[in-house]
């Protein structure tokens, strides 16, 4: 198997951690590829042309990271990157009688998942932006998820210290990913400041690029 990377996609570091936190580097080769370019390799299997790309044996494959991810963990021995169990969708305080207020351990994971799902996105997006040409760019839509970024930023300021991103030694789970290659993406963002005001997100952010796995799959220089 093959997993296609750049450098620059967070969502590439990603998948690189979970691969290399569940020791499949010999399974599965890493690739660097170049994407959105005419010849662009990827796109004679994969017609989107999107990375990360897992390319299974059989020539066949999966572009989104939350796919790759259960992919990888199918392939390892207990599953390590599993959701909490839901016991029941509707049981959303867990107390088992169906009412709440959404603080159930399931619905507080996926909330959180959620949130540094959508400080990815939008992080990724001002990355893309500011490498257009300057006369291109929109000032607009970068302000735009520049404060984005700061109101999540100020979130999980309020929420590191708890599950499920608190660190608690049993080894990372999806929603501490997300928020870390978020976090991770202000390399190529010198004006996303989140470390400003976020004392305990930073020292959060510290500990995980110590992680084997995360150090392991910072990417080369562009």
């Amino acid at each position: 198997m093959k997993l296609y990377v750049t450098p620059t996609s967070p969502y590439a570091r990603l998948a690189m951690i979970v691969r290399l936190d569940l020791g499949l580097e010999d399974e599965i080769e890493l690739v660097w590829t170049t994407t959105r370019v005419p010849d662009d390799p990827v796109l004679t299997f994969n017609p989107s042309g999107r990375v990360p790309f897992l390319q299974l044996d059989d020539g066949s494959g999966f572009e989104d990271t939350d796919v790759i991810v259960d992919y990888l963990d199918g392939l390892a021995a207990p599953l390590r990157y599993a959701r909490p169990d839901p016991v029941d969708v509707h049981d959303v305080d867990g107390d088992g009688n169906g009412n709440g207020n959404g603080n159930g351990v399931y619905w507080r994971f996926r909330r959180l998942e959620t949130l540094a799902r959508s400080m990815l996105d939008g992080v990724s997006v001002w990355a893309r932006e500011i490498k257009r040409p300057e006369g291109e760019q929109s000032p607009a839509l970068i302000a735009h998820e520049r404060r984005r970024a700061d109101r999540l930023a100020d979130t999980f300021e309020d929420e590191i210290g708890f599950a499920p991103l608190a660190l608690a030694g049993e080894g990372l789970n999806r929603a501490q990913l997300l928020l870390f290659c978020a976090l991770d993406v202000h390399r190529r963002l010198p004006d996303m400041d989140w470390r400003e005001g976020c004392l305990g997100l930073s020292a959060w952010y510290d500990r995980i690029q110590e992680i084997p796995a995360v150090g392991g799959s910072l990417p080369p220089a562009e």
